[in-house]
């Protein structure tokens, strides 16, 4: 079912930057943020001389809440335990010492690499810690997506009357698997559609239905306007989100 979109935010964004094309790979800004996080991240490990290399898969697994990533960061944690444990042990200035020291070496190379590969800027990783600092630029992302969803559900119903009818383009009310980002086929759809997907008001409604069935279907906004009494700007308003086919 196509998710049906209330038109009151989308329509500026609509007149601001046409949702036609590829959708814009990650602004610049963010891939050195990922690159910044991803060497400091894989700095721990050897600043604190490997006595804090579970901290960068803390921060793992409390972002993704995994078993796998929960149980990482526990043999992470095990081996430092271990550590200073053998520091600590009485005569550790011989063989518990030299042993930690090597463990010491291993474990901070290890964890810097491990740590620089998984927070490296591509993984999914990186993109989940994005977005949750950065709920604006997801919310923005999301909206241009469903926007180029309509730009190009709208170019095959044009194109494809008979596909566009088989996939239910623009009929939020009826169930179908086709995502066309919230268009509403005003020539079709019951009247109680226009009011919840369009935001008309019952007035609105009723003379857009009456104006319909005397004319048997609208052709382009601009007639919509004209026959249903609805002012030029408001019709301009909820452009983006209706199909006339």
């Amino acid at each position: 079912m196509a998710e049906a979109v209330a038109p009151g935010g989308d329509a500026e964004l609509s007149r601001a930057a046409p949702p036609i094309g590829p959708l814009p790979g990650r602004p610049r800004g963010s891939s050195v943020r990922g690159r910044l996080r991803q060497f400091g991240w894989a700095s721990v490990p050897v600043w604190s001389l490997s006595l804090l290399a579970f901290v960068p898969f803390l921060r793992i697994a409390l972002a993704r809440r995994q078993a796998r990533d929960w149980a990482v960061f526990a043999g992470y944690l095990a081996v430092v335990i271990v550590e200073v444990v053998l520091v600590s042990l009485p005569g550790s200035n011989d063989v518990g010492a030299a042993l930690a020291g090597f463990m010491a070496i291993v474990l901070a190379g290890a964890a810097a690499v491990h740590t620089f590969v998984a927070f490296r800027p591509t993984s999914a990783l990186a993109d989940e810690l994005e977005s949750a600092a950065h709920p604006n630029e997801l919310a923005v992302d999301s909206a241009r997506a469903r926007m180029r969803r309509r730009s190009q559900a709208r170019e095959l119903a044009m194109a494809n009357h008979v596909l566009a009818r088989e996939l239910e383009i623009g009929r939020p009310d009826v169930p179908h698997e086709y995502d066309d980002g919230g268009l509403v086929d005003v020539n079709h759809v019951p009247g109680e559609v226009l009011t919840s997907c369009l935001g008309l008001t019952p007035q609105e409604t009723a003379a857009v239905v009456a104006a319909r069935d005397q004319l048997g279907g609208f052709t382009s906004p601009e007639e919509l306007s004209a026959y249903a009494q609805l002012s030029p700007r408001r019709v301009d308003a909820l452009r983006d989100w209706m199909l006339f086919y």
